[in-house]
């Protein structure tokens, strides 16, 4: 193995551990937006799950770059 690649099993790790909590964050906070904000009507509850959706994954994304640059993972 070289000194310039992280290794099969760390980036998995990385990839797994990155997916679920990336996904989790997202689906489950867009759900609970959904769910349990009764104080605004139906249309505007789903126009504020689908942004913080979206901006959860910007912010995963530019994570994933930040650490990705920094070479730990």
């Amino acid at each position: 193995m070289d000194d310039n690649g992280i290794g099969w099993f760390r980036a998995i790790v990385a990839g797994v551990v990155v997916l679920v909590v990336g996904l989790g964050l997202s689906v489950i906070g867009s759900n609970e937006i959904i769910t349990r904000v009764t104080s605004v009507s139906r249309d505007n509850a789903a126009y504020l799950a689908s942004t913080f959706f979206v901006v959860c994954v910007v912010v995963v994304a530019w994570l994933l770059r930040r650490l990705q640059k920094r070479g730990l993972i």
